[in-house]
C-alpha cells in the first residue's frame, strides 16, 4: 500500500517545481509589501505636507497680525 501511495492523483498528473513555485511566491509577496509601503508613504507624506503647510500658514496669519496690531 505504501509503494503506491505516491501514484495517481493530482500529484502524479501536476507537477510544479517547487523552487519555481516558491520563488514565484516570493517575488509576489515582495511586490505586494513594496506596493503596501509606497501607497502607506505617499499618504504619509501627503497628510504631512497638508499639516505643514497649514501650520505655515497660521504662524504667517500671527505674524500679520502682530504687524497690523503694533506697527513699530
Amino acid at each position: 500500500m505504501s509503494e503506491n501511495a505516491n501514484h495517481g492523483g493530482i500529484n502524479s498528473y501536476v507537477r510544479i517545481p517547487v523552487r519555481r513555485q516558491r520563488k514565484g511566491q516570493t517575488a509576489i509577496e515582495y511586490l505586494l509589501v513594496t506596493a503596501s509601503l509606497l501607497i502607506v508613504f505617499v499618504m504619509m507624506y501627503k497628510a504631512l505636507q497638508y499639516s505643514l503647510a497649514n501650520q505655515f500658514k497660521r504662524g504667517g496669519m500671527v505674524i500679520i497680525k502682530m504687524y497690523k496690531e503694533d506697527p513699530w
